[in-house]
């Protein structure tokens, strides 16, 4: 064999041999995908000599050593192709509420619940009501009120999903002190005086917003007792300012009550306000002075008409020295209302009370200075009363005047003394008898004995129209009720009104009497007296003609009713 042949036959050989090692390798794990066919993989060896196999251009494989897939001849492996997952579907914007609520210049925050991270754009807002900021870390939008008022936030995140947070500003209604102090009269203050004198003293610190009201309601008082003279104490009044468009405002106010007891000393001289008795404009409607020898009573009685704004009626002190006074105020106050027999029965009752009781406020007007000694709002329709004993405690002395202005105004500022007017004449001005007294005898079996109420017409001191009625004036009454029968005896006291319906008020031996309205010619019996065989009872009455009430009133003592009358209590007592 020549040389050549026998080297084609060894490379044949060879080529054999590598040809067998790839099929056993490919029938011992290889996929099935990438085994080579058969027809592919073995060549049929020929024992031609001209049979013969392609030279390799890599160098041969080494015996013994396993050949890999890319030197396999034609053999080609395909990378599989990667799976397609497709992306998730983008988190809805969540808000973890749809509206927020905040004070103006307060802040707070509303969390955001989806998505979990990502930036989120606001906008769409009036950025004069709301600073709006979104907070990536703590997932929140951090609020800060500006300006009272109500907007909508929209939030979008980066895929164009939106939430909308609606936001609403509000102010407070109002504001307040927390602490103040007032000075009392009393002999003793009662614990009740007491609470309505801080309630007052709390209401006096507090600033509401046009429209608003304040609430400082006696009832709530925590603290308070009664209190004689010298004592003190410190009550806690919850106050609240509410309006319509603002934010309800509450403050507990601290109030230190001193009892400084004064002399019960009485008045000199009675001053009237009811002229014009219908508001229609603003201004002065009384002023008179009140000194330390002159003290005095006033009496105010006004109604703003159905078709007006509304008005305020406010009693101010003025102090034109150089030197404080200091000013003793008992009164009783009441209104708005338009019921206008519950407003003069209300201040009138009031008054007699706290009278009875010495029980009233003492308070400092500063030199060349003006304070407002009460201020009461008046819807249209409505209409207030007060009864008020002014004395001067120490200084020269104050001019006091009632005032009307519109409700919306400060009431502030100095007294002036242009005085309005009307057609419609009421009674305005100065009187000089603030007090009426009787000593009334009855024996039982006789004729009733009795007691008119508001007959007397009392002349003005200034120009202006005489005071019929006697409304303002006190009537006290002392009764004498003798039994000279042998046995035990009663006698009843009835309230006959003479003109129209009319309330009443009476102190009796200084039990409280109230009467709802009572008609003309149905007497109602308020009291029975038992009085002894061969003996007799003392009897205290103390009254006053209540404003919107028609006067005169009969108060009859007898021990047999009045035509129309009964021995039952009457139904128009409280």
């Amino acid at each position: 064999m020549s040389a050549s042949r026998a080297a084609a036959r060894a490379r044949w050989l060879l080529c054999a041999v590598f040809v067998l090692a790839a099929s056993l390798a490919a029938q011992a794990g290889t996929p099935r995908a990438l085994q080579p066919r058969a027809a592919d993989a073995v060549a049929t060896p020929s024992p031609s000599p001209q049979a013969s196999v392609q030279p390799l251009e890599q160098s041969p494989t080494p015996l013994g050593s396993a050949p890999s897939a890319t030197q396999s001849p034609g053999v080609e492996v395909s990378p599989s192709p990667p799976a397609i997952i497709a992306p998730p579907s983008p988190v809805p914007v969540q808000l973890e509420q749809a509206s927020a609520y905040l004070i103006m210049g307060r802040a707070t925050s509303v969390r955001v619940q989806a998505p979990a991270s990502g930036i989120l754009m606001l906008s769409g807002f009036d950025q004069d009501v709301v600073r709006a900021v979104f907070n990536p870390i703590d997932r929140t939008i951090d609020l800060t009120g500006l300006r009272p008022g109500t907007t909508t936030i929209t939030a979008t995140d980066e895929f164009g999903l939106t939430a909308s947070l609606s936001v609403t500003v509000q102010a407070y209604a109002g504001k307040a002190y927390t602490s103040t102090a007032v000075t009392i009269t009393g002999d003793p203050a009662s614990s009740r005086y007491v609470a309505e004198a801080a309630a007052a003293a709390a209401a006096l610190v507090a600033y509401p917003e046009t429209g608003a009201k304040v609430t400082a309601l006696a009832e709530q008082v925590r603290g308070n007792r009664e209190l004689t003279a010298d004592q003190a104490v410190t009550v806690v009044v919850p106050l609240s300012i509410t309006g319509p468009g603002y934010a309800p405002y509450h403050q507990d106010v601290t109030v230190t009550v001193t009892n400084l007891a004064q002399p019960r000393i009485p008045p000199k001289n009675l001053f009237v306000s009811d002229f014009p008795e219908t508001l229609t404009e603003n201004g002065t409607l009384f002023y008179a002075d009140v000194t330390f020898a002159q003290p005095a009573r006033l009496l105010y009685y006004h109604y703003n008409s159905g078709t007006s704004v509304p008005r305020r009626v406010v009693v101010k002190a003025q102090n034109n020295e150089l030197t404080s006074s200091f000013l003793e105020l008992v009164a009783g106050v009441a209104g708005p209302s338009p019921n206008i027999l519950a407003v003069g029965h209300e201040s009138t009752k009031r008054y007699l009370v706290r009278e009875a009781g010495g029980e009233g406020q003492i308070f400092e007007v500063p030199p060349r200075a003006t304070v407002n000694i009460s201020d009461q709002i008046m819807a249209p329709g409505t209409l207030v009363s007060g009864i008020m004993q002014l004395r001067v405690v120490s200084g020269s002395g104050v001019r006091v005047a009632v005032v009307v202005q519109d409700a919306s105004e400060i009431p502030v500022g100095p007294i002036s003394d242009t005085l309005l007017s009307s057609a419609v004449r009421h009674a305005r001005g100065v009187y000089s008898v603030p007090d009426f007294f009787y000593d009334i005898a009855y024996s039982v079996g006789n004729d009733p004995a009795t007691l008119t109420i508001g007959k007397l017409p009392l002349p003005n001191l200034v120009q202006g129209e005489v005071l019929g009625g006697d409304y303002g004036v006190k009537q006290s009454a002392t009764l004498t009720l003798m039994n000279p029968t042998p046995n035990d005896a009663r006698v009843g006291m009835w309230f006959e009104p003479r003109g129209g319906r009319a309330t009443g008020t009476f102190l009796v031996d200084g039990q409280l009497i109230e009467l709802h309205p009572v008609d003309v010619g149905r007497p109602a019996l308020l009291r029975v007296f038992p009085v002894p065989a061969n003996g007799y009872r003392r009897v205290s009455v103390v009254t006053m003609p209540e404003g919107g009430s028609s006067y005169p009133v009969r108060v009859s003592f007898g021990s047999q009713p009045p035509p129309g009358g009964t021995w039952n209590l009457s139904s128009a007592i409280y």
